[in-house]
């Protein structure tokens, strides 16, 4: 699966683990396990698709989870959290569901990863290698630097776009740790901030709405750690990085290596932009061997001629 792909079918993407206190308005993909108190989840999913509204690699120790609009959820491990379906949706469940936890409405299917054999194929395939890969060339797409002049209004004003849509912005953790920001992708269909840095705090503050939230990619692509500190507008791309913070909403889809949504929720803001890629390499043209025979009719052919050269000149 692309960058482009998991972030217009999931709003959440991680790695590892993921903790929550909150919702996650659209699907919700864990690559570990999933704890903290609460998750509500599926309120307003993306695109059709075939994926459930919550995947877990991993096992649930969460609290509760509220799954919502009929939608299924699918755990491979044990769940030992209460769940909610409501909309009378199915939790297909690898191994058991703990007892003394509840299970309201919908179906509870148990033990699925022994005797369902298309359990397995409920998974997303997806290859954070391959995420991280994507970053990396991104991070090396020629930009330009906003217009950081002005402390409380950090413009990221897109120009005129490439002829895919593309406008890119190359900027530092730094631009990010406080002020205010403005985000206006205009004609752009793809507006990609790729930002330096390991360590990163987002405190800066997003000024007005966030109308262009779609069509903003933010490239996290050395970040380890991101501490959101303020509302993000946009989709991230930071698959090295443990999230944490989201004191604000976050109004786009995140890939990362891990997620505490301790306060703030994500909303479900599905990228309608396109991700570049890496154009393949040209096929190498394989050596074809000459056959074994045919170095001695060269020299054969040499010999012949030479003879008649010499013969020429005694002449």
């Amino acid at each position: 699966m692309s960058v482009q792909h998991a972030l217009m079918q999931f709003n959440g993407v991680t790695e590892s683990n993921f903790n929550s206190n909150q919702e996650v308005e659209g699907r919700l993909y864990v690559g570990g396990d999933l704890t903290g108190s609460t998750l509500q989840v599926g309120i307003t999913p993306p695109v059709s698709s075939s994926y459930d509204a919550l995947v877990v690699n991993g096992q649930s120790s969460i609290g509760t989870i509220n799954v919502l609009n009929g939608n299924d959820i699918t755990v491979r491990g044990a769940v030992n959290s209460n769940v909610n379906m409501n909309g009378n949706g199915e939790a297909h469940i690898g191994g058991t569901q703990a007892a003394g936890k509840h299970f309201n409405g919908g179906t509870k299917l148990e033990n699925q990863s022994a005797t369902d054999p298309a359990f397995d194929a409920r998974f997303p395939s997806i290859d954070f290698a391959t995420f991280i890969d994507e970053a990396n060339y991104l991070s090396t797409l020629s930009g330009v630097a906003p217009n950081l002049s002005d402390h409380n209004n950090k413009k990221f004003v897109a120009g005129t776009p490439d002829s895919s849509g593309l406008f890119v912005f190359n900027t530092t953790a730094a631009a990010l740790s406080g002020g205010g920001l403005t985000l206006t992708p205009g004609a752009a269909t793809t507006m990609l901030i790729n930002v330096s840095g390991v360590s990163v705090t987002v405190a800066g503050n997003v000024l007005g709405g966030f109308a262009g939230a779609p069509n903003i990619l933010w490239n996290f692509y050395e970040a380890t750690t991101i501490a959101v500190n303020t509302k993000i507008v946009g989709s991230v791309l930071a698959p090295l990085a443990h999230m944490s913070g989201f004191s604000g909403s976050t109004e786009g889809s995140v890939i990362a290596k891990s997620i505490n949504l301790s306060n703030g929720e994500l909303h479900s803001q599905p990228f309608a932009g396109i991700v570049p890629t890496a154009k393949p390499l040209p096929a190498p043209v394989p050596t074809v061997p000459l056959p074994a025979a045919l170095p001695l009719l060269l020299g054969g052919l040499a010999a012949i001629s030479g003879l008649r050269l010499r013969r020429k000149i005694a002449a």
